[in-house]
């Protein structure tokens, strides 16, 4: 596929997909991460005299093209033009839209508030792309979506590429699965196996070791007859986590921080010792002493999801452990989703991954392997611009 290094941007309009999908409070951005990653792309179009329009999303408002305060880009805007030092204007509808000059930028307020976005209407799509010469895809969270804004415009695009965001994060991720990166680990936490169970199968079967926690790991625990007392867990999957307990490679731990709720000082017990009043909040961090040597000596980590109730000081230590071991080894890291973020944040080794994916979904998606329809668009564009040029 083509990307933002290989045109020319002097004087064009571009059409920039961005995800500023930020948590907002009190109408200001609480949390600028996703804004900083995307910098690099909106100054290098602006640098090279480009006439910049920028998309995003923000939540999920009804698709009924009315303007909803709650989700409205507006604080992003704001927060864009503290960091850029210049005006960003903020437009509430594509028919209010007019191009920019040269090295200046408007934003199109939230396209999820656009009829056919999220049904990817050919209409919408055709609009959008209309209002540019390129088109720009640089929100790598929002690539595993068939919508307007991120599939089905590069399609009617004069031009469409990847953005460095997205670049970057397709490189980090391809260093997965590289065969000459041996032994690998994944660390996977999270609520819910049933949400990960492609992805935990897949990694079980591309790398050699698979280290559980959360409420993925109780509920394989369960479904080995140990008593997990009160702990979130699936009763439903308990025949998949068995499966998946049973796989060569996959790790669950020997020793949890329980109590009888999550306001109580935790204490560390055996998996076969927890009673049935009990909750598991956590991975001990004696846990992680007899996999200390497969950590040193991985080539390359993945990490996604805390192991444990970080949000709580008391059951943050199996987190913090497991994300110290993972940026002391001589790994390759790459971590992603939400949570992930938020965690190794909190924790302080945010800087200290060598990746860490601003996705969720398409994060999980792509290391399971699947096609992400924004990604599969660009590649063919790319190829019908190779056949126009034969």
């Amino acid at each position: 596929m083509k990307t933002l290094l290989d045109l020319n941007l002097s004087g064009k309009k571009v059409l920039l997909r961005l995800d500023l999908n930020t948590p907002i409070q009190d109408f200001k951005v609480s949390d600028d991460e996703r804004i900083l990653r995307s910098m690099p792309t909106i100054r290098h179009i602006l640098d090279n005299d480009g006439k910049l329009t920028i998309l995003s999303h923000l939540g999920r408002p009804e698709e009924n093209g009315v303007i909803q305060v709650k989700f409205s880009l507006d604080p992003v805007a704001q927060k864009l033009e503290e960091l850029l030092g210049q005006e960003v204007n903020l437009i509430e509808s594509i028919e209010d839209w007019s191009e920019p000059d040269p090295g200046n930028l408007n934003m199109l307020e939230n396209v999820r508030f656009l009829r056919g976005e999220k049904t990817n209407d050919p209409s919408l799509s055709r609009r959008l792309a209309e209002m540019c010469d390129v088109f720009v895809m640089d929100a790598f969270a929002t690539s595993h979506r068939r919508h307007a804004s991120t599939t089905g415009v590069i399609s009617f695009a004069k031009e469409a590429c990847a953005g460095l965001l997205l670049k970057e994060e397709l490189e980090s991720l391809n260093n997965l699965n590289q065969n000459e990166n041996r032994p690998s680990v994944a660390v996977l936490g999270g609520a819910k196996i049933s949400t990960k169970l492609e992805l935990i199968n897949s990694l079980s079967e591309k790398m050699d070791y698979v280290i559980l926690g959360g409420g993925i790991a109780n509920t394989c625990l369960a479904a080995q007859g140990f008593e997990v007392g009160s702990s979130l867990f699936e009763k439903d999957m308990l025949k998949q986590a068995l499966e998946l307990a049973n796989k060569e490679g996959v790790i669950l731990p020997k020793k949890v921080v329980v109590a009888g709720s999550p306001e109580e000082e935790g204490r560390v017990v055996d998996i076969g010792s927890i009673k049935s009043s009990d909750s598991i909040f956590d991975i001990a961090p004696e846990s992680f002493e007899s996999i200390k040597s497969i950590l040193s000596d991985a080539k390359v980590i993945l990490w996604n999801g805390p192991v444990g109730l970080f949000e709580k000081q008391q059951f943050m230590h199996g987190t913090s452990c497991v994300a110290k071991m993972i940026v002391n080894s001589e790994a390759y890291s790459v971590g992603g989703g939400g949570d992930t973020i938020a965690a190794a944040k909190e924790i302080g080794v945010l800087n200290e991954i060598d990746y860490m994916s601003t996705a969720g979904g398409a994060f999980l998606e792509f290391i399971e392997g699947r096609t992400l329809p924004a990604i599969e668009a660009l590649e063919l564009k790319a190829l019908e611009s190779q056949d126009t040029r034969a």
